[in-house]
């Protein structure tokens, strides 16, 4: 089979998208010939490729998004709701269409990025069938966790709260992009509700991102007495990974037998950092750490915890689990349908008082009762194997063939 794969994002060495898109053609690539047509990191994929050899059944369209430097030299337009990004999914779709008239293309599968806001244009393709996702729908921030966020912050998430939701029911290129496709990947429950309500699809529940292999098969132990390690990743200056939930609720942990480590890049902001000064030999700042060295913090790592306010089912969690590395995190966005009691902890979204508690009581739970750990590590290990990317590729293929023979 021969598909068209649109990723805006994809490299063998970042996280987030770009690491969703990288799994997606490495593995699929050894199923079926992929023609990937993404907007950046060509040079990173040069280099893989020449350390490692190039991707078998892979052949790579590197369409570049149009720098908008001469009109707000500095600034960093988000593309989602940029002209130039528009303009890009309508040289995508050109270029797309040109291989499907030359009988070239079976399938059009649009992966990247996973919103919905810029559908593009090749749905418009009736020549082949078209999939779409995994894709997510709309993941409200809870009100009851805005305090979380400073003045400025709180308005931007009431705002996106109205505007998206908007969007996601009524813009009509999105409306008809969701019923033109012959089948859409949800990346988060809610997602599958969602577009069984609005749009009246059946979606296929699919996080949008998996666990390549296991790299740890054995279940992690927290001997009595020792330190419970805990790990947190994400941009810290990020108001929606939100880790001042986090620092608030460490203020109320009882015990002294804990270190967190926080890796990624940016600072506290004032109020928070002067609640860490508190703490401060119980934490740890690694910065912006390469992949290898994070995957060396979660080796050593007791628990992960994620504070996200709104996102689909974030990367680290399943980087996380590849270690065995139970996670804690609010009952929400994808995480809800990938973390389960076997295998994390799931924090109830209630008032901020009561949320912030509830982390810091699991927490001096884990220490008082440290076979937990174990116990929910090798819960871990039992769990993952539904997302192991080995288990997705066949609902893949089955997909693209039911869909090309009819």
């Amino acid at each position: 089979m021969r598909i068209a794969l649109i990723t805006r994002d994809i490299s063998p060495v970042r996280g987030s998208e770009a690491s969703v898109s990288w799994n997606f053609v490495k593995e699929m690539s050894r199923h079926v010939h992929i023609d990937v047509f993404y907007a950046y990191h060509p040079v990173e994929i040069e280099q893989y490729e020449g350390e490692h050899g190039p991707l078998t059944n892979v052949v790579w369209h590197a369409i570049p998004i149009e720098s908008c430097d001469h009109i707000a030299p500095g600034l960093k337009l988000d593309y989602y709701y940029s002209l130039y990004y528009h303009r890009w999914h309508k040289r995508v779709y050109q270029a797309i269409l040109n291989e499907v008239e030359a009988g070239q293309i079976d399938l059009i599968h649009y992966l990247s990025p996973i919103g919905f806001k810029e559908p593009g244009f090749c749905w418009k393709i009736k020549e082949v069938p078209y999939v779409w996702g995994p894709v997510m729908a709309v993941e409200n921030r809870p009100f009851s966790l805005y305090r979380t966020y400073i003045f400025r912050a709180k308005v931007s998430a009431f705002a996106r709260r109205i505007v998206h939701n908007g969007l996601f029911r009524y813009m009509p290129r999105v409306r008809k992009a969701f019923r033109r496709a012959d089948a859409i990947f949800a990346a988060t429950p809610n997602a599958v509700r969602l577009l069984k309500k609005h749009h009246g699809k059946e979606a296929i529940y699919l996080p949008e991102n998996g666990v390549t292999a296991m790299e740890r098969t054995t279940p992690i132990s927290l001997f009595p007495g020792q330190d419970i390690q805990l790990i947190w990743v994400g941009r810290v200056n990020d108001e929606n990974k939100a880790i001042g939930i986090l620092i608030n609720a460490l203020t109320k942990v009882k015990s002294n037998r804990w270190h967190l480590h926080v890796v990624g890049p940016g600072e506290l902001r004032p109020d928070l950092a002067h609640k860490a000064v508190a703490f401060a030999e119980h934490i740890t700042f690694h910065g912006k750490l390469s992949r290898s060295e994070v995957q060396n913090l979660y080796s050593s790592a007791h628990l992960h915890i994620i504070s996200s306010m709104g996102e689909a089912t974030t990367t680290v969690l399943f980087e996380a689990m590849a270690q065995a590395v139970p996670t804690l995190t609010l009952d929400h966005c994808g995480m809800s349908g990938v973390v389960c009691d076997r295998c994390g902890i799931k924090i109830p979204i209630e008032s901020y008082d009561k949320v912030t508690s509830r982390i810091a009581a699991e927490i001096d739970r884990l220490i008082a009762e440290p076979e937990r750990v174990e116990h929910l590590s090798a819960g871990v290990i039992e769990c993952t194997d539904r997302f192991l990317w080995r288990r997705r590729i066949p609902l893949f293929l089955d997909t693209y063939r039911r869909l090309i023979l009819h």
